[in-house]
């Protein structure tokens, strides 16, 4: 799966690489975020050269261009004739519009784009959650040294009398009791949400199987 993936990466990122290079020239280098990505481009290029081979990794971005190639030119053909109809239509309306004419250099960057925005969601998303479990265990563990330290503090101050004492604890457990109840529900929450994916999965792949 990360071989995969990291090939995928690869893919789009050598085809934007490649539409770029055509379209601009030699400019001087400046810290963008074109630079930036080009820069995150090339590592990740010689990473999966390092990890697949060179030619490998020649071979499949030279078979995704010319996939792209062609889907991009059927597509630019069938909006184009879209656009056709609908202009007719607009023109029989009484409105004169014309709409732009589409070009598979057009369609490719836009394709490709939309794939890296699809690739970035889903490693973002991933990343995310494992900040949040991350942030999670963090709280649980400063929540529990916390509430160590202050029982620490009101068991240990002398001068507090005994009636003092039992309602500060008696407000440290009821503070950590809430505290608990808060990140339970919300850790059941999400553990709902992902049971119902589950089950609107499957369901689906019934439904598709009964279909066929």
């Amino acid at each position: 799966m990360a071989r995969l993936f990291l090939t995928v990466c690869v893919l789009l990122l050598l085809g934007w690489q490649g539409a770029e290079a055509e379209q601009v020239g030699e400019r001087p280098p400046a810290v963008t975020l074109r630079t930036l990505i080009a820069g995150t481009c090339q590592e990740i290029h010689g990473y999966a050269e390092s990890l697949l081979g060179t030619g490998v990794v020649r071979s499949a971005a030279e078979f995704f261009e010319m996939v792209l190639r062609c889907v991009a030119e059927g597509a630019a053909s069938g909006l184009n004739v879209i656009a056709v109809y609908v202009t007719e239509i607009l023109r029989v309306t009484g409105f004169d519009a014309a709409l732009p004419r589409f070009t598979p250099e057009g369609v490719a960057a836009f394709a490709r784009w939309g794939l890296l925005a699809l690739i970035g969601y889903w490693v973002l998303t991933i990343v995310l959650r494992l900040l949040i479990a991350v942030l999670r265990r963090v709280f649980w563990v400063v929540k529990t040294v916390l509430a160590l330290w202050l029982f620490g503090l009101m068991v240990a101050d002398k001068t507090a009398t005994t009636d003092t004492t039992a309602v500060r604890l008696a407000g440290l457990v009821l503070v950590c009791a809430l505290l608990t109840l808060l990140s339970s529900a919300s850790e059941k929450s999400c553990a709902v949400e992902q049971r119902l994916s589950v089950l609107e999965s499957r369901l689906r792949a019934v439904e598709k199987r009964k279909g066929d």
